[in-house]
């Protein structure tokens, strides 16, 4: 069984590269563009881990990570942002890592391994 991963971002361009990243992987890839999405995937599907964007039109990704934290006992979660100056605010919100853009494919794989054990 693979291992369901829900990325979520407003940029298309960082959907496409999460797909690419992941294909070929044991990672399963869900993606979502607004929070909203997101949102309605976080209830309704049953994800390992949630990689998610800071900012979004309609909301903030910690907002995200409360929901997941909410509905999955045990969630993980790592936020992507390219607004590292409110590093620990969103770390002190309940984000397991934060990755600053941009990130190495590598990084990236290798902090969602730290991240899963």
């Amino acid at each position: 069984m693979s291992i369901k991963i829900l990325a979520a971002d407003d940029d298309k361009a960082m959907i496409s590269l999460y797909l690419r990243i992941f294909s070929g992987t044991d990672y399963s890839v869900s993606t979502a563009l607004t929070f909203e999405e997101a949102s309605g995937l976080l209830r309704s599907e049953d994800y390992d881990l949630l990689i998610t964007d800071y900012m979004f039109p309609d909301g903030l990704g910690t907002g995200l990570i409360k929901l997941f934290k909410e509905v999955k006992k045990g969630a993980k979660s790592l936020i992507v942002t390219g607004s590292p100056y409110a590093k620990e605010k969103i770390l002190a919100e309940g984000a397991e890592v934060l990755l600053e853009k941009p990130f190495k494919m590598d990084q990236l794989l290798a902090e969602v391994a730290k991240v899963l054990g």
